[in-house]
């Protein structure tokens, strides 16, 4: 019987490795190794030599020395026979493979050692490009030093860190709101090695919370006059029973009390790139005026204004009661211009009994009491301060004073 179909040969080997770093063969050897599909064990140690260096000189991407020498160990005569382990390691990397959230596993210094495929796509890059890094290579300084600080914090109390939710920045330049899990990794003999984490992508989950949750209109609109999203308290702000009802009923020139404010508002967003507390009469489903503040932005895609998203403000009662403050202002003023018009006439009259008191004819009709009173009543003094001043009672200064005006 012929033992020699059950060994593993170099190629087998390497080509098992390269499966398990999630590599291609032509991305990981160097363009003048001599391989080729059918090569075969007989090329000499030399050949074999050289596969067994490529490994080891990227043995990051391996990740473990052990693996390259279980790979290539001097078998002899015996019959190949699997290595339950590393079945159980390729196992799991296809379960980390499919997972559709980030998982990576760190070092104690922060390399990584080993992360899936939802991680290097993440980071724009290929596997064995991720591996090796740190967040210092991967992120922002100023992100990179907050997931250094919380791997430092896990590493040196044992504690998990469990969803914590950060900004950060994938490859692509775009930022995410992420919820980050970090545990610590041991050895067998429970000294923390490194650790271990996963990152989830809740940027769209965050985004669907706020529009559901937030106390007010929130929008999202086209250009061309669509509705994109509307939440519920916007539907219910403009009379709809719920936000399917708005969709499915209007378009976005609808909703304006003069259709060609919609023009104004589009240049003056589209020129300041947004507008805030941007002041507008809209309609509602009854045809009922609603007085609003619109606070927005601009929704640029390729290069050009998509849309506009923002919010909403319901200012009806706040501008009906502004308008009331202000005619009670003009009310008030009417009333203060009569009354300066009267006070004028009232001391222009004074001032003339005043000039005629040269000549005698005033005092001569006037009371002693009255004339004691008179200049008091010429320098504008009211019927309360010369109550006061003169300890008379004021309904006395009153009839003096208008018997004073009454004779002349």
């Amino acid at each position: 019987m012929d033992n020699n179909k059950f060994k593993k040969r170099p190629i087998d080997k390497l080509r098992g490795l390269l499966n398990f770093a999630g590599v291609k063969m032509e991305d990981f050897l160097p363009s003048e190794a001599p391989l080729a599909v059918g090569v075969h064990a007989d090329h000499g140690p030399d050949f074999l030599a050289d596969i067994k260096s490529v490994i080891s000189d990227n043995i990051n991407v391996i990740s473990s020395a052990s693996r390259v020498d279980s790979y290539f160990q001097d078998e002899g005569d015996k019959l190949y026979k699997p290595d339950p382990n590393a079945k159980i390691w390729l196992l799991m990397k296809d379960m980390l493979d499919s997972w559709p959230d980030a998982i990576f596993f760190k070092n104690r210094t922060g390399n990584l050692i080993l992360v899936n495929e939802a991680h290097a796509i993440g980071m724009r890059s290929k596997f064995m490009d991720v591996i090796g890094k740190t967040d210092w290579d991967l992120f922002p300084r100023e992100e990179a030093s907050l997931m250094v600080k919380d791997d430092e914090y896990v590493m040196r109390t044992g504690r998990p860190i469990v969803d914590k939710v950060e900004y950060i920045t994938f490859g692509d330049g775009t930022r995410h709101y992420v919820s980050i899990t970090k545990v610590p990794r041991r050895d067998e003999n429970g000294r923390i090695i490194g650790l271990m984490g996963i990152s989830r992508d809740i940027t769209g989950n965050l985004y669907q919370t706020m529009f559901a949750t937030y106390k007010g209109c929130m929008f999202i609109s086209t250009k061309d006059g669509q509705w994109f999203d509307i939440n519920e308290d916007g539907a219910r702000m403009f009379g709809y029973k719920n936000r399917e009802e708005f969709l499915a009923h209007t378009k976005v020139q609808d909703i304006y009390w003069k259709v060609t404010d919609r023009k104004k508002y589009i240049h003056e967003i589209e020129k300041n790139d947004g507008v805030k507390n941007y002041e507008m009469c809209f309609r509602k489903q009854d045809n009922t005026p609603i007085n609003v503040q619109i606070t927005a932005n601009v929704i640029i895609k390729d290069g050009k204004v998509w849309g506009y998203n923002g919010t909403i403000r319901d200012v009806t009662v706040e501008r009906r009661a502004k308008d009331e403050d202000q005619e009670k202002i003009k009310h008030l003023s009417r009333s203060v211009s009569k009354m300066r018009k009267f006070i004028l006439r009232w001391l222009s009259g004074g001032l003339k009994l005043f000039a005629e008191c040269e000549e005698g004819h005033v005092m001569d009709g006037l009371t002693t009491k009255q004339k004691e009173l008179f200049p008091l009543f010429i320098l504008g003094k009211s019927d309360a301060e010369i109550a006061q001043l003169t300890n008379l009672p004021e309904m006395t200064v009153a009839k003096h004073r208008y018997e004073i005006y009454k004779s002349n």
